[in-house]
């Protein structure tokens, strides 16, 4: 197999590639075409009819600008009908997401859309291949995120969900990969979150020739990471002689040496943006010699950037998607209009039916990638907890926990409670100080938003608590695997809006 993958890739690649690098050239041209696209689709359809819409001026004079929820009735008669409702052409199947927040969304999948993420993938796997020194002669692990939900198929018998993350490639992409990838036999039948994360760990185990990894938050390597130090002595009876004495040698030190365990990984890409960023560094200080990429921006409604080498921030896929920003002021600009530096809330139109939808990505301009601005994720505008009229927003928590200064921290998270009383907890994962100052530091700042404040001085709200569990980040991927979620909704964020469930409560000590 020796420089099969590294031939096969750059060969099967390349003209998606130079198509890519010729479209940054002239991001308004690109923009306009990619448009022209989804009209055509777009007028076909019952929502498009509704609106009225007849032309690209018809997009931008008559179409709102959309959330899911503005959608729901929509999907939801797409969903039983599947006669064009809003989407022109067949639905392959629906994406059941929900990210960290709200109730579940279905994202109706086409195959134009599945070919946008397909793009994405090889031209980001082309700019990998060609700027790494011998890549492309190991196995690939592609996170598999699985979902414990029953929900099989619609109403219409079209399927909901993905066996598997890699699926998002498309089957004649995921084939021709497929003597390269990582992949777990039966895994996508497991229900069970141990026996999942146990099927996992052995597979990465035995796999000597590891030479990348694929995930969405970093915290999902760091959960296998701390399941293999928990197990290692199981693990290690059951794979026997799999295991070099090199590598055997490394697992069994009392501090786990994982270049040692894997020697040949060279690249791990996952999120490190935004409140990542912490946990991405935490995986670069683990692998010291291993190139640790942030993936840009890529959410379950489309891909939206590329991540390249040497490249500061995410390039625009600006042939597949077509893109809007909005201002503080609430004008909207197209890609070619954005200033260096300005941050904008995102507004997508992609290829599966999603036209002037907002993300709630808010994005930094930070570089140019030929003509084409290139975008930094820094947060969600969007994400607001509310137990008793408080309104916490995610930026404003964001800031404050900033101004603590807790570099020593790799996992930092506000959690509602419930229970015992209604409440927040900061989690983390490690910490330097004690806990009482940072209580007492984080209420200060909290008490800054008048509504919190009330909250707290009405008795609403019972006294911030910090809790240092080193465990977190595995607690916290139980505990969305109970709500039947996948791996990958699990977003890295400062806050969360739905509050605990009991065995986490129980996990962090706050309820006996």
């Amino acid at each position: 197999m020796k420089r099969c993958f590294f031939q096969l890739a750059r060969l099967y690649a390349w003209p998606q590639a130079r198509q890519f690098i010729h479209a940054t050239e002239n991001p308004r041209e690109s923009q306009a075409r990619v448009l022209e696209r989804i009209v055509r689709d777009l007028k076909l359809t019952e929502y498009g009819k509704h609106w009225d819409i007849l032309s690209t001026m018809d997009f931008r004079r008559k179409l709102p600008i959309v959330s899911y929820d503005d959608l729901t009735e929509w999907i939801e008669r797409q969903k039983r009908c599947e006669s064009g409702v809003l989407v022109h052409g067949a639905v392959q199947f629906y994406e059941k997401t929900s990210g960290s927040t709200g109730p579940s969304k279905y994202i109706p999948y086409t195959r134009a859309l599945r070919k946008s993420f397909s793009r994405m993938f090889l031209i980001w796997a082309h700019d990998v291949i060609s700027g790494i020194p011998e890549m492309g002669q190991g196995k690939l692990y592609f996170s598999i995120s699985p979902s414990f939900d029953v929900e099989s198929s619609t109403e219409s018998g079209v399927p909901i969900g993905l066996e598997d993350d890699a699926d998002y490639l498309g089957e004649g992409l995921k084939h021709l990969l497929a003597p390269f990838l990582l992949m777990p036999e039966g895994i996508s039948s497991i229900e069970d979150p141990e026996r999942f994360k146990q099927a996992v760990c052995l597979a990465l185990l035995r796999e000597s020739s590891l030479e990348s990894i694929s995930i969405w938050n970093p915290s999902f390597l760091r959960v296998l990471l701390d399941w293999i130090r928990a197990h290692r002595d199981e693990l290690i009876e059951e794979l026997g002689e799999e295991l070099s004495s090199e590598r055997l040698a490394a697992l069994q030190l009392e501090e786990i040496d994982w270049p040692g365990v894997w020697p040949d990984l060279k690249f791990i890409s996952c999120w490190a943006d935004a409140n990542a960023k912490p946990l991405a560094k935490d995986l670069a200080r683990l692998f010291p010699e291993v190139m640790v990429q942030g993936k840009g921006l890529l959410a379950t409604e489309a891909p939206m950037t590329i991540p390249m080498l040497g490249v500061e921030g995410g390039v625009p896929l600006v042939d597949e998607v077509y893109f809007e920003f909005e201002t503080a002021s609430g004008k909207l600009l197209e890609l070619h209009e954005l200033e260096p530096g300005e941050t904008y809330g995102m507004i997508i139109s992609q290829k599966g039916g999603l036209v002037r939808y907002r993300m709630g990505d808010y994005v930094r301009v930070v570089s140019l990638f030929h003509q084409t601005p290139t975008l930094e994720f820094v947060g969600r505008g969007n994400t607001v907890s509310d137990l008793v009229g408080e309104k916490l927003s995610e930026s404003f928590v964001r800031k404050a926990l900033e101004e603590l200064g807790l570099k020593e921290t790799g996992f930092r998270c506000l959690m509602p409670l419930r229970e015992p009383t209604e409440g927040y907890v900061l989690v983390l994962d490690k910490v330097a100080r004690e806990t009482k100052e940072l209580e007492l530091r984080l209420e200060a700042s909290l008490n800054e938003a008048f509504h919190y404040r009330h909250a707290r001085q009405l008795g609403q709200l019972s006294p911030l608590k910090v809790v240092c569990e080193p465990a977190i980040e595995s607690l916290l991927g139980d505990y969305y695997m109970r709500a039947g979620k996948r791996w990958g909704d699990m977003k890295s964020t400062c806050l969360l809006t739905t509050p605990l469930d009991a065995p986490l409560l129980r996990a962090l000590g706050l309820l006996p």
